[in-house]
């Protein structure tokens, strides 16, 4: 648990209502001190000998009103430079009717008032704490001059320099508590915001650490946990987050396994494990926080092979990408000249029947070629979707009416739509593209089942999500589940004259416009590939 640090005024404010309270106790035990000295038989020889009765009522009530104070602070109140600037001025006041009752200044007594001084300077600033030094520098002075003149003895050089150094060290004393007191508050501000700072880094670092991808453990020396964030949770399998201080072993004792070997070998690669049937595979990492000891903490990195085997593959396609468009701009020029040399030679008298048969298959093969480089390169340069928000079911029929436009034989698109004018958000020309591709695929392994065309288009929305989506159903053979986790695979081609980047560059449209295209299995026979759009209320 993280606790918050607040610092400022409130922390400062606290801070003096402290000392206030300590001043307040050293207040009541000084009262009841000077009490109980006159209450001794040999105590009024040293306080309260010049005038029992008036030190007597002095001292009872300062004792009370200091005893009283301590009742009405148990908890702090608003105005504390009144209650301050109170309790000093008081104290002042009953330290001086005590010490002219003691028989005028002495340096023991009078030394008391070199705390109430320096208190004040501590919880007072500026004017109001030189004022207090003020003022007891008068009382002082004044109690000199009172008995000089009453006792008729005249103020000596020696008592007069005295009492001036006395009145002169309440100043000093003031200047230097305050000065010591603006350092200490600077200090305690400082530290505060400090504080604050370490709080909110800490706070951040658990939030990044908390939202990593990458699962994350600390572990002590004795193999409790730590810390642990919810990715490692959930490569772990662990449904509910481990307390802290929790065994290692009890979260996972592969895990622990695979820490022991480490230790006793660093340089030991882990073998990637499952913690139990239904987590993915994953990968673990050790590193030391500070030297290797058994005093130390250890770092525990946990790595979803899955995902990492996944961006390998993902850079090994960007690199092969790059090639392959390379290849096909350098073969698109030469496949050019075969196939217009392969036209001009149909052309010629010269060849005979037989030989025309080895040109159209030349032909047919130039024209196969120039499709895959057209892919290649489309693929290459990609344009980046517009994406606009249109009615699905008005978008279909007007893809159906024009894909059969350009045909010899209208094939057979059955349309259906279970919500009426469902908005879906794409880019219209990519989508006719990835329905193109879906379509002519479908039709064609429906003629080679049952011996017609024929495809249903079903539209719908999913009911949990409300993510609208469009089903491509052909009435073909099926895709075997062997074979429907490769489809998707570019170059991955079933049939004999496809070029296998078809259902590549359909899925790769469909994920730039924020969609996703999954090929799901049939019941009743047939493919079914769905594209499940984003939601219509958000903009791409």
């Amino acid at each position: 648990m993280i606790k918050t640090l607040t610092g400022g005024p409130q922390n400062e404010a606290n801070a003096d209502w402290r000392l206030l309270r300590v001043y307040i106790h050293y207040r009541v035990f000084l009262s009841l001190m000077l009490l109980g000295l006159f209450a001794l038989p040999s105590g009024k020889d040293i306080v309260g000998g010049s005038n029992n009765l008036l030190f007597l009522a002095s001292s009872v009530s300062y004792c009370a009103f200091t005893l009283l104070g301590l009742w009405f602070t148990r908890k702090p109140e608003p105005d504390l430079v009144f209650q301050s600037v109170l309790r000093l001025f008081i104290d002042i006041l009953a330290l001086t009717l005590m010490l002219h009752a003691s028989g005028g200044l002495n340096p023991q007594f009078s030394m008391l008032f070199l705390v109430t001084v320096a208190t004040g300077n501590i919880l007072l600033t500026g004017r109001l704490g030189a004022l207090v030094a003020a003022v007891a520098a008068f009382a002082i002075l004044y109690e000199q001059f009172y008995f000089a003149v009453s006792e008729d003895t005249g103020l000596s050089p020696k008592i007069l320099m005295q009492t001036s150094l006395l009145g002169l060290s309440f100043f000093a004393l003031a200047l230097f508590s305050q000065l010591i007191s603006q350092r200490m508050r600077q200090s305690e501000a400082l530290a505060d915001q400090r504080a604050e700072d370490i709080v909110g880094l800490q706070t951040l670092n658990a939030q990044i650490i908390q939202r990593m991808r990458t699962g994350i453990i600390v572990i002590a020396e004795s193999r409790r946990i730590l810390l642990i964030n919810d990715s490692a949770r959930q490569l772990l399998g662990v449904e509910e987050l481990p307390g802290l201080g929790q065994p290692l072993s009890e979260v996972s004792a592969l895990l622990e396994s695979g820490f022991n070997a480490w230790w006793q070998n660093p340089t030991l690669r882990h073998v990637p494990f499952r913690n139990n049937p239904t987590t993915p595979s994953v990968s673990a990492s050790f590193a030391a926080l500070g030297e290797k000891s058994r005093n130390h903490n250890v770092l525990i990195f946990l790595e979803d092979m899955a995902q990492m085997a996944q961006q390998a593959q993902q850079l090994k396609l960007v690199s092969l990408g790059r090639m392959a468009a390379s290849i096909a701009h350098e073969v698109r020029n030469p496949l050019g000249a075969i196939s217009h040399a392969t036209q001009l030679l149909a052309e010629s008298p010269d060849i005979a029947g037989p030989d025309h048969r080895l040109l159209e298959i030349i032909q047919q093969h130039c024209l196969r070629m120039n499709g895959i480089v057209e892919n290649v390169l489309q693929l290459s340069r990609r344009q980046s979707p517009t994406p606009q928000l249109f009615s699905l079911e008005d978008w279909l029929r007007s893809f159906a009416e024009e894909f059969n436009s350009g045909r010899p034989e209208a094939a057979l698109i059955s349309i259906y739509c279970g919500i009426p004018d469902l908005q879906v958000r794409f880019d219209p020309e990519q989508l006719f593209q990835v329905v193109t591709n879906l379509v002519g695929n479908g039709l064609r392994y429906s003629l080679q089942h049952l011996g017609r065309e024929e495809i249903r288009l079903v539209a719908g929305q999913i009911t949990q999500d409300e993510l609208p989506y469009l089903d491509v159903i052909d009435s073909g053979p099926g895709i075997p589940a062997s074979t429907r986790e490769h489809l998707f695979e570019p170059f991955y081609t079933t049939g004999n004259g496809g070029t296998g980047l078809g259902l590549y560059i359909s899925r790769e449209l469909c994920e730039a416009n924020q969609a996703r295209l999954d090929c799901q299995g049939q019941e009743r026979g047939g493919a079914c590939f769905r594209i499940t759009f984003a939601h219509p209320g958000r903009g791409s």
